[in-house]
Order: structure tokens, then sequence, then C-alpha cells
């Protein structure tokens, strides 16, 4: 391999792990905002429901 391939190599598997990341990236954007809204705000510690009232927060 000379110099001027192993630069184009270099460049194509920059691109192709770029675009991987963006994919990926967009593929896990998509698949949440597919879930529910009850469900999506529920994955931290605290699970607070929409509809909660002031009472219920406590």
């Amino acid at each position: 391999m000379n110099v001027k391939t192993r630069r184009y190599l270099a460049i194509f598997i920059t691109c192709t792990a770029a675009l991987a990341l963006y994919g990926t990236a967009a593929y896990r954007v998509e698949q949440a905002r597919q879930l529910p809204r009850e469900y999506a705000s529920c994955n931290f510690e605290r699970c607070i429901p929409h509809n909660a009232t002031l009472d219920a927060l406590r």
C-alpha cells in the first residue's frame, strides 16, 4: 500500500464511522419519539406522571 491508498482508506473509514454514529443516533431518536409519552418520561429514578396533582408529588 502506498501513501495515497492509505490516505484514501483512512478518509473512507472516518466517513463510514461518522455515518454509522449519525445513523445510530437518528435511529435512537426515532425510537424514543415513538414511545408513549408516559413511558418516555419514566426512565429516571423519579417517575412523575404528567397528570399528577401537587399533593401526589409530595
